[in-house]
């Protein structure tokens, strides 16, 4: 079987019509995922900011190259920061990579209650606290805290008139005269 000369030029025109489209559909789709690698990295930029924000140390890091990925996706919370064995660092809170960040507000408090004399308010536990090791929480933390040691039966909450004071369970309640 013999191809004609005149057959040639009609085949190769649809080769070329054929490879022409198929070379316009692949610059497309690179335009495409060129656009969605942009976004992408504009995710990985901010995820890799929260994430320094929150642990204080830079991201995960996966590089990426031509090939793909250098490694596989790691979990979102290193293997140190699971939960600590028995006994060690209660009452301390811990970031991940094990170092720790200091005592609990909770700790703090009941530390300040178990040294006062007399029952305190909330105030009084607030200001006290603007010297403690601890970063200086709100009024609203302090009462929280103490409303929850009420709640536990660690502390007691005693009225003074319209104030609220609290004390160590167990402690003597100052007498009211009445």
């Amino acid at each position: 079987m013999s191809v004609e000369a005149n057959d040639r030029p009609g085949l190769t025109d649809a080769y070329a019509t054929r490879v022409r489209a198929d070379l316009e559909r692949v610059d497309a789709e690179i335009v495409e995922v060129q656009a969605r690698l942009k976004a992408l990295a504009v995710d990985r930029a901010l995820l890799s900011k929260l994430w320094e924000n929150i642990f204080g140390e830079s991201g995960p890091m996966s590089p990426v190259t031509e090939s793909g990925p250098a490694e596989a996706p790691r979990s979102p919370l290193p293997e140190e920061a699971s939960a600590p064995e028995n006994g060690s660092g209660a009452g301390e809170r811990r970031r991940p990579g094990g170092r720790r960040r200091g005592p609990l507000v909770r700790d703090v408090v009941l530390e300040f209650l178990r040294e006062a004399t007399e029952p305190v308010s909330v105030r009084d536990v607030h200001v006290a606290l603007r010297s403690s090791p601890i970063a200086p929480p709100g009024k609203v933390v302090v009462r929280n805290t103490l409303e929850s040691l009420v709640a536990k039966g660690v502390a007691r909450r005693c009225r003074d008139g319209q104030s609220v004071r609290y004390s160590v369970e167990g402690a003597q309640e100052p007498q009211t005269e009445s």
